[in-house]
């Protein structure tokens, strides 16, 4: 159902930034707590009838830059996925949903001489099933797979996915997510780019016979500038409460 994850607090309600570096000797992206927005878009057809609808998957993310020897080090952890809605119905992506999402630690490679241009290493990960080859193994569709997990533990096959709307349920869902991303760091530690990535979704079932009949398909719009992210320097202290709560004010207001 989805195609389809910062601030220094010197009050609960005001973020302050750190200031921009200076020196040219400074290191680009420096261990620390990071934070970003990353939208993916996709489009889809909410019913038969219906022409397409261009939809946006909006995740806001905190991660941890360390370095490692010779390598930059960045561990992700989504803090809060949500969907635009889809014609008479919304998507609602719960704590549960967001929980299950797996974290993960990828690599970057920065070039240039600032602005740089940073690259981070390919992730690939299946939840709501165990595979073998998480990157290669088909989506399993049968609810009695014995690969199938339930990662939100509600009780459900896969992850569960809630619609509401004209009609109102859960369906449940097994999905691949790849992600990796490419932007532009300036020195006040900023960046901003564009989501490499896609989601592939294998339905295995719905709590009703109109949702079990009927699931949008979805078709990954693969324009840049449909799937942009923007990243910010972030406090230690900064948790996924506060990232969430400081959106609008770290990254502006989505149209």
């Amino acid at each position: 159902m989805i195609n389809s994850l910062l601030a220094l607090f010197v009050s609960a309600a005001q973020v302050t930034l750190p200031s921009p570096a200076t020196s040219p000797d400074t290191l680009p992206l420096p261990d620390g707590s990071y934070a970003s927005r990353q939208i993916m878009t996709s489009s889809t057809k909410p019913g038969p009838r219906l022409g397409r609808v261009r939809v946006r998957t909006v995740a806001l993310a905190r991660h941890t830059v360390r370095r490692e020897a010779d390598e930059i080090r960045i561990s992700t952890r989504f803090c809060d996925v949500r969907q635009d809605r889809i014609g008479p119905a919304g998507t609602v992506l719960d704590s549960a949903f967001v929980a299950a999402l797996p974290s993960w630690e990828a690599t970057a490679t920065i070039e240039g001489t600032g602005p740089w241009e940073v690259r981070t290493s390919r992730f690939v990960a299946v939840v709501g099933a165990d595979l073998a080859d998480p990157e290669n193994d088909p989506l399993p569709g049968d609810p009695d797979d014995s690969s199938v997990t339930d990662p939100d533990g509600d009780g459900k096959p896969g992850l569960t996915v809630r619609v509401e709307g004209v009609v109102s349920g859960g369906v449940y869902v097994v999905q691949r997510l790849e992600r990796a991303l490419e932007g532009r760091l300036t020195s006040d530690g900023r960046m901003s780019g564009t989501v490499i990535g896609s989601n592939q979704q294998r339905k295995l079932g719905a709590s009703n016979f109109i949702l079990r009949a009927f699931t949008p398909t979805f078709v990954p719009d693969t324009e840049p500038e449909h799937n942009p992210f923007s990243w910010a320097p972030v406090s230690l202290e900064a948790d996924c409460a506060m990232i969430v709560a400081e959106e609008e004010r770290l990254f502006g207001a989505l149209e």
